[in-house]
């Protein structure tokens, strides 16, 4: 068999050894070569006396075949990456957008998005990991309803509310970056904004903030933690204890009530 019969010979470009000055065929895609003489690594645009050619990854496609858009919002995410990224320039994420994606395990939402629509995420059965922008003001239905592999998230400090029916999922647990977000217990009408953990049955296990840490169950009922922690006692800003003249341990603030 030839060499020309295996290989392209117009994939490879004829360089010398800067060492022991040998003849060789290095393939012109790879950076480095080794020689097969002497054993020595070079650069192989060096040797050529070309710059380096950096190869730069391709943006995604903003309309088409990954990011559907119309405008600044995304109305359709048709790529199958494990860890996605959405566009900066993205204010509003449609309704059911991500709704069904099997593939995706991360996803990073910028700050310039206000609005994710109902069932943005429904279903999305894969997905261990989101970043919620610090912008957002409310977690509709069925945002992650189905998002089975979703086990923690962090709640932005600019969430107003947690609607019903919306995160009804894998969750164990949540943390809240403020004490004022509500959310919706269970009724005879609808689901609550998410699963509690009650005996055998599967939910969220445990509430934190501001590094401290509450059993679910005792604070889902208040509806929010602001309304818990004064229930308890405790601060509304950190969640810590009051010591005298009625200011808290950790972070010094006066107690109102």
């Amino acid at each position: 068999m030839l060499f020309k019969d295996y290989i392209d010979i117009k994939d490879f470009v004829q360089v010398v050894c800067p060492k022991c000055k040998a003849l060789l065929m290095a393939d012109k895609d790879m950076e480095f070569w080794h020689c097969g003489h002497c054993g020595e690594k070079f650069n192989v645009n060096e040797v050529r006396g070309a710059k380096p050619v950096v190869k730069k990854k391709p943006d995604p496609v903003l309309t088409g075949e990954i990011f559907r858009c119309e405008g600044s919002t995304l109305y359709e995410f048709a790529g199958d990456y494990e860890d996605v990224e959405v566009p900066e320039f993205i204010s509003c994420i449609a309704s059911g957008a991500f709704k069904g994606n099997k593939t995706m395990r991360s996803i990073v939402i910028p700050d310039n998005c206000m609005e994710i629509a109902d069932s943005a995420f429904e279903d999305c059965i894969s997905l261990v990991s989101v970043r919620l922008p610090a912008t957002l003001k409310k977690i509709n239905y069925k945002t992650f309803n189905g998002c089975d592999s979703l086990k923690k998230i962090t709640i932005p400090s600019s969430v107003e509310q947690i609607v019903y029916n919306a995160m009804c999922c894998g969750l164990d647990e949540i943390a809240f970056e403020s004490s004022y977000t509500t959310w919706e217990a269970e009724n005879e009408y609808a689901n609550p904004s998410f699963w509690v953990k009650k005996g055998k049955t599967n939910g969220v296990s445990r509430i934190f903030f501001k590094g401290q840490s509450f059993e679910a169950a005792d604070v889902f009922k208040h509806g929010s933690l602001y309304t818990y922690l004064r229930s308890e006692g405790l601060c509304t800003n950190c969640g810590s204890k009051f010591g005298m003249f009625n200011k808290c341990k950790n972070c010094g603030k006066k107690k109102e009530y």
